[in-house]
Formats: C-alpha cells, sequence, structure tokens
C-alpha cells in the first residue's frame, strides 16, 4: 500500500498540499483572517476542485475523449465546471458573509466568474497531464508488445531454420562417408562445432561477424568436399568483414541455396561465387551460383522456407537497413545482400 501511495498518488498529494498552504498563506496575509478559517475556506473550494478534475480525467475522460466522442466530452466537462463553480462560489460566500465585509461578494454569479477561471486552469492542465501519461503508457506497451512479438516471431523463424541445415548438413556427410570414412570422421567433428555453435552461441540478438564467418567456413568446407572437383569455388571474406556484429545465422541461408541448387553439369562448369565484403559501415554479401535450366531454386521446398524466414528475420530486425536483390536466370542465380551497420 506504501509504494502504491508513492509511486502513484505522491505527486498529486504534493500538489493538494502545495495548493492549500499557498491559498492558506494569501488568504491569511490578504484578510488576516485566522488560520483555522484559511484551511476551512480554502479546504472546501480546493476540495470540491479535486471532484471536479477527478471526474473528468477518470470519468469523461475514458467514457468520450478516449472515445474519441470529442462533442460530448466537451459539454459535459463545460457541464461540470460550471455546476461545480457555482456550487464552490455558494459555499464561500456562505461561510465568509457577514464576518468579514471584504469577502462579500454582489452576488454568487459574479464569485463563480472568478473561480471558474481557476477551476478551468487547473482541470486543464490535469487534462493535458493525464493525456500525455496515457498516450506515454500506451506507447510504452505498444513498444512492449511489439518487442515480445517481434522476439517470437524470430525465435520461431529460427527454429524453422535449424532442421534445414540439419537436413542439408546430415546429408553431406552421408554422401562423404561412402567416399571417405576417416575424412568424414574430420568432418563430422566440424559439423559437431557448427551444432554447437547453433544450440549455445546463436541464443543472442547479435553476434560477432568472425564467428559468423568461421561458421560459414566450416559449411563452405564441408559441402566443397562433398562435391569435389565437380565444382569450381570462388570464395572470399574481405579483410574489413571484422569488429561489427550481425543477426546470427542470416547469411547461411543464401549460401546453403547455392550448394544445394548449384548446376551439375559435365559438359560445362559448375561454379559459385561467394563474396563477404564491408565497407563504409556497410556489410555486403553475393553469393552467385550456376542452375540447370529445369532447376527452380528457392520457390518451394526447403529453399525456398529458409529464403521466405531470412527475408522475414531482415524485415524484423534491419527495417530499412537493408537491401535484398535476387535475380534468378537463365544459367546463374545471383543474390546480393546489403546491410547498414549503424
Amino acid at each position: 500500500m506504501r509504494s502504491f501511495l508513492t509511486k502513484y498518488k505522491g505527486v498529486h498529494i504534493l500538489f493538494w498540499a502545495a495548493n492549500l498552504a499557498f491559498w492558506c498563506y494569501a488568504t491569511c496575509t490578504t484578510y488576516h483572517v485566522p488560520i483555522w478559517e484559511g484551511l476551512r475556506n480554502n479546504g472546501l473550494w480546493l476540495l470540491l476542485q479535486a471532484v471536479l478534475v477527478y471526474a473528468i480525467i477518470y470519468w469523461l475522460m475514458p467514457r468520450y475523449f478516449y472515445q474519441k466522442k470529442y462533442r460530448k466530452f466537451a459539454f459535459a466537462a463545460a457541464g461540470l465546471l460550471v455546476g461545480i463553480s457555482l456550487l464552490i462560489a455558494w459555499v464561500t460566500v456562505s461561510l465568509v458573509k457577514g464576518d468579514h465585509p471584504d469577502a462579500k461578494m454582489s452576488s454568487i454569479l459574479y464569485f463563480s466568474l472568478y473561480i471558474g477561471m481557476t477551476n478551468l486552469y487547473v482541470a486543464f492542465v490535469f487534462i493535458a497531464a493525464k493525456a500525455i501519461k496515457d498516450k506515454l503508457t500506451a506507447d510504452r506497451r505498444n513498444r512492449e508488445a511489439e518487442k515480445e512479438r517481434t522476439e517470437n516471431e524470430l525465435r520461431f523463424l529460427r527454429s524453422q531454420m535449424n532442421p534445414h541445415f540439419l537436413f542439408n548438413a546430415i546429408n553431406s556427410i552421408y554422401v562423404l562417408i561412402r567416399k571417405d570414412q576417416e575424412m568424414a570422421a574430420g568432418t563430422l567433428a566440424t559439423f559437431a562445432d557448427m551444432l554447437r555453435y547453433q544450440l549455445y552461441e546463436c541464443n543472442t540478438e547479435t553476434i560477432s561477424i568472425d564467428k559468423e564467418v568461421c561458421y560459414l567456413n566450416s559449411y563452405v568446407q564441408l559441402e566443397q568436399l562433398r562435391k569435389g572437383k565437380a565444382l569450381q569455388l570462388d570464395y572470399h571474406v574481405g579483410p574489413e568483414v571484422r569488429n561489427f556484429r550481425i543477426a546470427p545465422l542470416m547469411l547461411i541461408p543464401f549460401v546453403e541455396n547455392a550448394f544445394k541448387y548449384v548446376s551439375t553439369y559435365t559438359t560445362r562448369e559448375n561454379s559459385i561465387r561467394l563474396h563477404l565484403n564491408y565497407q563504409n559501415d556497410t556489410f555486403l554479401l553475393e553469393v552467385e551460383n550456376t542452375i540447370e535450366p529445369v532447376s527452380k531454386p528457392a520457390t518451394n521446398g526447403a529453399g525456398g522456407i529458409g529464403l521466405e524466414n531470412v527475408k522475414r528475420r531482415l524485415d524484423l530486425i534491419y527495417k530499412g537497413d537493408y537491401n535484398l536483390l535476387i535475380t534468378p536466370g537463365p544459367s546463374t542465380y545471383k543474390v546480393m545482400l546489403s546491410i547498414k551497420m549503424l
């Protein structure tokens, strides 16, 4: 209870206490009335004024203002303002009449005009403060809800990517076992390191680009062993690709697709070009692979899921700070991804 009052009511209590102290001091100094009389008269005035402002901000604003019924809100607030001001004027005149000639008013209506202006000012301050507070609270809740939704979606997308990777990698090791068991054993150790990276190091929003490149190197090495001399690989990581962070597992779907859908010609060259560069605070990934005319890369199946997921992750994480250009052609399939690292 104490923490509740401290957190939510402290400012209100201080406001009314300071207001009462000020008006009591002004009344006692100006009209030379006893302190108890000043407290009584001003206390009743401020009590009714508090009824006015709290009725507006806690009753009329939720009922009309936040429902965009602005005309009803204005009429209701104005009626309440006039009624409370007349009541305060009647109570005040009744209390001071006959005791202090200087406090006599020609009429309650005239006195209520002065009180109405004061009440209008105080009500406006409370309405503005309440509207700003509610707007900030709503914005914070919306941000928290959006963040939670985004995090849940990212976790879901990442969980969808892992089975895709497992399927391709295990299939690669299976093929390699039939060719060279000793080499397959070393490759399996590399594969275990890759799994460890996915399971234990990728549970963060960003990760060092060095670790992501190391993971990419292991995957490329595994696939290159499986493809052998049938594939010409142009793999280059620029020396500037370091000392920044990137969302984990953001690059691997493009590389997986290149190896999965690369052509298998026997009379023509089958090639993959994979370049990573960084300049002017922009990371650039270029992937290009030869394809066969009958192939349909990244349009359905596991490859399509992988690319759709990474596109969605890019939208959620980097929003307007990235550019993805995918160019399918009759003989090659190109991907260019640039990310502005802020």
